[in-house]
């Protein structure tokens, strides 16, 4: 496969994501994470250690009924010479509910994906909060 298309695959896998997220997916959000996942939350730096761990911070979220979502955006998509990972660079957005609208946090983020049998699979993730922002209901 070329740089390009192992590129595109990332750029596929974090869509996947993304919907999963919005769905409020369990099984597909597990999905796109190694066993050794690590993640760092953007606000309060907290470590998730497993993709199990992970899992369950999203499990958790989906039962909040304020939570709304999380989309993230690559903005550059790098592939490694050999093949062996990738590095995504995006911003991010999360929305929950308010009793006057939602809440937006933003933010940064720089991701690891590693090749797998099953496709591109998410190794860490670093989340940089760097906006928050009330939007009313109209």
């Amino acid at each position: 496969m070329s740089a390009a298309d192992d590129a595109s695959a990332v750029r596929a896998a974090r869509a996947a994501y993304n919907a999963a997220i919005l769905a409020h997916d369990v099984p597909a959000v597990r999905a796109a994470f190694v066993d050794g996942y690590v993640g760092i939350a953007g606000s309060g730096g907290e470590v998730i250690s497993g993709g199990d761990a992970m899992t369950a911070y999203f499990a958790d979220s989906f039962r909040n009924p304020q939570f709304i979502s999380y989309v993230r955006t690559p903005d550059v998509v790098t592939i490694a010479v050999p093949a062996e990972r990738a590095m995504e660079r995006g911003h991010w957005l999360g929305r929950f509910r308010t009793a006057t609208g939602e809440t937006r946090l933003s933010g940064e983020y720089l991701a690891v994906w590693v090749p797998t049998p099953t496709g591109w699979r998410l190794r860490s993730e670093t989340f940089v909060t760097l906006g928050r922002e009330a939007a009313t209901a109209e």
